[in-house]
């Protein structure tokens, strides 16, 4: 049978599919897996391209909650604009700056282009040195302009940049501030009172004072006499200090500080830091500085008195009056003075307590029930204070400022007795029984607290009491 030309050209194509489709399927199965991970991997691209994606960019946050701010506080558009470019050209100046100062080095090794960061992966690595370099190079500190660079939250006056002053020697320093005028709280400073409150304390100084007072007319008066008080005023603070300084220096001679120093560690263990004692070679120092401000202040207050002055004054009742003023005013000063001066005592006395006390060569319990007798008597004394500052506000009817609360928190009575439907008469009666109740209330908790600080105080002596019997004891074994 004749064949159709036709159906051997489809038989031989069909085996040309046959042997393409048999050779497909015996590729090797590394070609299929490289196939399938570049697959994931195009699918792992794909899936962070759309993670970036989804990223969206919202702006300058920093410079959004800056208008806001300022938008807050009342300006407009214009201004807002206006404040911007003030900073934005600060920071161009400064950028210049920054620039000028960098050496001449591709850019692109500094801060590499997203474009290129795939392709030039091998170039950057080359490159990290340049990178380093570039980021260990100092640069010039800008100078801050004087434009708004900052929110106004943050803003202050700006401070001026002052020049360093030139430097002194360390002699020179210690010689001005050893001249310098002595500073205390309880010094009276008249050159900073007003006018009128000066005045009011000049006619109380004496009882014929209030004429003289009358004769300060004139401002030129008034200033003459501002100032001559404070020159006195000087003098006699100068005078307490060297007066201070003579009883320092009898102290320290009669309680042999000089003489027998006592030792550091004993010194510490028995809490005796809080008072230094100056050694002799200080103490005359000091002493000669005083006496050289003295000198200073008296030549300066006779250089002042002999200033000739427009309108007469009698200088001699000037005298009397203006050293009866400033000694009314040193009052507070002296019972300073004479408070150290007390407290100056008591540490000599316990610095020679201490060392008569260790000169007998005790044990370490006898050393232990000293101390606890130092303590006890020490806070004894505390409570035997506070007893008496207790008992002096009940004579006195002057109770702590902290028992006024309950008179208002104690109870709601005070608020009930405010309505009007109770009777006037009614409302009075009610009200002194309560302010009664609280009264007899206050005075009952200043019973307990003084019965309390008695039992204290008898607690203590028994604890001395003790300790001294086992003192006793240890010495006669």
């Amino acid at each position: 049978m004749s064949r159709n030309p036709d159906d051997h050209e489809n038989n031989k194509n069909v085996q040309t599919n046959d042997t393409q489709s048999f050779i497909v399927f015996v590729q090797p199965t590394s070609n299929r897996e490289s196939g399938t991970k570049n697959s994931q991997s195009g699918e792992k691209s794909s899936k962070d391209e759309a993670k970036k994606k989804k990223n969206k960019c919202r702006g300058n946050r920093k410079l959004q909650r800056y208008k806001a701010k300022l938008r807050k506080r009342g300006f407009n558009n214009e201004a807002i604009t206006a404040l911007i470019s003030n900073y934005n050209q600060a920071n161009q100046d400064q950028n210049v700056v920054q620039e000028s100062t960098i050496p001449n080095i591709n850019r692109e090794h500094l801060v590499p282009i997203d474009n290129q960061r795939t392709n030039n992966q091998q170039e950057t690595s080359d490159n990290g040195n340049i990178q380093e370099n570039a980021r260990t190079t100092k640069r010039k500190r800008a100078t801050k302009s004087n434009n708004i660079t900052e929110s106004l939250s943050q803003i202050s006056i700006s401070n001026i940049v002052r020049k360093r002053p030139r430097s002194k020697t360390m002699d020179n320093i210690q010689e001005q501030q050893e001249l310098n005028e002595t500073t205390s709280d309880w010094k009276p400073k008249y050159l900073k009172l007003s006018d009128q409150i000066f005045k009011q304390m000049l006619s109380k100084s004496l009882s014929d004072a209030d004429k003289f007072v009358q004769l300060l007319d004139t401002s030129e008066k008034l200033q003459y006499v501002r100032i001559y008080a404070h020159l006195l005023n000087n003098v006699f603070y100068l005078k307490l200090e060297e007066s201070f300084w003579e009883h320092y220096k009898k102290v320290c001679i009669s309680e042999s500080i000089w003489s027998s120093p006592m030792l550091k560690n004993i010194a510490k263990e028995n809490n005796l830091f809080r008072f230094k004692f100056k050694t002799q070679v200080q103490l005359e120092k000091h002493y000669q500085l005083i006496q050289k401000r003295l000198n200073i202040a008296e030549n300066n207050l006779n250089q002042y008195k002999q200033q000739p002055i427009r309108e007469s004054m009698d200088m001699n009742t000037l005298s009397t009056i203006m050293t009866a003023f400033v000694r009314q005013g040193q009052h507070k000063l002296c019972a300073e003075f004479e408070r150290k001066k007390l407290i100056l005592q008591f540490d000599a006395i316990d610095h020679r307590s201490i060392k008569a006390f260790y000169n007998l060569n005790p044990t370490d319990d006898q050393i232990r029930s000293a101390k606890i007798i130092w303590q006890a008597t020490n806070e004894k004394l505390h409570a035997e204070e506070q007893l008496a500052i207790l008992k002096q506000r009940i004579y006195t009817k002057r109770l702590p400022s902290s028992f006024n609360i309950l008179d208002h928190s104690i109870d709601n009575v005070e608020h009930l007795l405010k309505q009007s439907i109770i009777n006037r008469d009614k409302s009075a009666t009610l009200s002194f029984r309560r302010l009664k109740t609280i009264a007899q209330f206050k005075y009952d908790i200043m019973t307990l607290e003084m019965t309390t600080v008695e039992e204290i105080i008898r607690s203590h002596l028994n604890i001395i009491a003790d300790e001294k019997k086992k003192l006793i004891a240890h010495v006669k074994i």
